[in-house]
């Protein structure tokens, strides 16, 4: 058993090389779709951030009744944060609120002159909610709307913010589906290039396949070698994709963490390194075993 997977291996290793130029051209589609697998991967990474940054930025704002005691406002909050759709509730009380305006406004004399002038704190207290995924905003707002809500709170800010959560829902919903239908796209393209590739290597050996069938030789020992010079194409083009992946996340790091505010690529990439590569060489071994197996099919007599 050793002797016959040692020389299916041996004739594969010896194909491979002998047909240069058609392996090249082979290696070369297989380079060209798996670098683009992955430079989706990377891309769904940044557009993955950029969405965490926005919603970050995204709440609602409950203001309480001026009225209320620490008690009330307390549990308020607590029912808030009980809720499976919220995941942070944040408490400013007025005299914060009026700290952070005067810090926000401390160039503006006259703004800060007409508060003086009141007398008072006009600002309220309130309850800053985020939702764990911006869908949930909806689910959220109903409770707020409820009867056992109302003699707590004042006002919702959330009219103002529901066409920018409506707006991104919609966005990570299309950015999802895109990403899969690329995705399923890419694969079929890859799978009938890659096979279409073989077949003209398979071609070139069509003769030879032939003898080796009239010498009595099984069809597992002819496939085999086609199979293993997939294989090593697959590994090949996994390799040097790899290497494109890595060479752009390190020299267009600085640049894409300056367009999107943060998003370190070459640490996102090091952090992810062993997963996206050992993605990318079963992608490739795939690609060129599955691509050898239906192109060599024709040639084999059951």
């Amino acid at each position: 058993m050793l002797t016959y997977l040692r020389r299916i291996i041996r004739f594969g290793w010896y194909h491979f090389w002998r047909e240069g130029s058609l392996n090249v051209a082979t290696v070369f589609v297989l380079t060209v779709t798996i670098s683009l697998m992955g430079f989706l991967l990377v891309t769904q990474g940044g557009v993955k951030y950029l969405i965490v940054q926005i919603q970050d930025k995204i709440d609602i704002s409950v203001y309480l009744k001026s009225d209320l005691t620490q008690e009330d406002v307390l549990t308020a909050q607590e029912k808030l944060s009980d809720m499976p759709e919220v995941q942070t509730v944040t408490m400013i009380s007025a005299d914060d609120a009026l700290i952070e305006f005067k810090e926000k406004h401390k160039n503006d004399l006259i703004l800060l002159e007409s508060l003086e002038v009141v007398g008072i704190n006009p600002f309220y207290g309130s309850l800053n909610i985020r939702a764990t995924t911006p869908d949930q905003y909806a689910a959220i707002l109903t409770v707020l709307n409820s009867s056992a809500m109302e003699n707590v709170i004042h006002k919702v800010d959330y009219v103002e913010k529901k066409t920018v959560i409506e707006k991104l829902s919609t966005f990570i919903s299309n950015i999802n589906a895109t990403g899969l239908f690329l995705a399923i796209t890419l694969g079929i393209i890859a799978v009938l290039i890659t096979f279409n590739t073989i077949r003209v290597a398979i071609y070139d050996s069509s003769k030879e396949i032939s003898i080796m069938k009239l010498v009595g030789a099984s069809n597992s020992f002819v496939r085999g070698p086609f199979i293993v010079q997939g294989i090593i194409a697959g590994t090949i083009a996994a390799l040097i994709s790899f290497l494109i992946l890595f060479l752009t996340a390190y020299f267009s790091a600085d640049k894409i963490e300056s367009l999107t505010n943060g998003f370190n690529l070459f640490a996102w990439f090091g952090a992810r390194a062993f997963g996206i590569f050992f993605l990318q060489l079963a992608c490739g071994i795939v690609l060129g075993v599955v691509s050898s197996l239906v192109a060599i099919r024709r040639y084999l007599i059951a």
